[in-house]
């Protein structure tokens, strides 16, 4: 089973990603942590991604794409994934797709969240604080904004002609609301 989680910086995609993990038995895969993990062992891909990170811009297509397809032929990697950041451009989306079909495999279901941009900038700076995250910066969320509407909401538009079912899911509320709703969404039923 291959699922994508989308939604704006500050959505809750990482935490409902872990619990998605654990209730369907996909393993997590996101491309953000991936590359904050490159920036912290200093690696040229790290040194790479940190600059454009710290601009709020998006990590290149052809690097993402190539660390993405490292990981998903990696033996060692379950074929029941959830990605979480990619793909986040139509280009990004056209390569996994190709990534997948040679491995026989398609995307089964993409999680949209949808959560009021105020409250996605806030969620942000607080997350910023706590976490001491450099790649929040009130500039660094705006930019990260009007890129993933420029660019990532044309990824969910791609996903529904290809016939794959999209959830949108309101991601404001407790932790465990939100779950519930996707929970809802993904079981099925009885």
């Amino acid at each position: 089973m291959i699922g994508l989680i989308f939604g704006p910086p500050g959505s809750g995609k990482g935490t409902q990603a872990a619990r998605i993990e654990s209730k369907f038995k996909l393993s997590h895969l996101s491309t953000g942590d991936i590359l904050r993990a490159e920036v912290a062992r200093g690696s040229e891909i790290g040194k790479e991604a940190e600059r454009i990170m710290r601009a709020g811009d998006l990590v290149p297509d052809d690097l993402i794409i190539r660390i993405v397809q490292g990981i998903i032929r990696d033996p060692k990697v379950s074929s029941d994934l959830l990605l979480d950041g990619f793909p986040r451009t139509l280009e990004q989306a056209r390569a996994l797709d190709e990534m997948l079909a040679e491995e026989g495999h398609r995307a089964d279901f993409v999680i949209a969240f949808e959560v009021p941009e105020g409250v996605l900038v806030e969620r942000l700076l607080h997350r910023a604080a706590v976490e001491g995250r450099a790649d929040d910066t009130r500039e660094a969320i705006t930019e990260r904004m009007h890129e993933y509407r420029a660019l990532t909401a044309s990824v969910l538009d791609h996903y529904r002609k290809k016939g794959v079912r999209v959830v949108q899911i309101d991601g404001v509320g407790e932790i465990d609301e939100v779950f519930e709703r996707i929970r809802k969404e993904l079981e099925p039923a009885p």
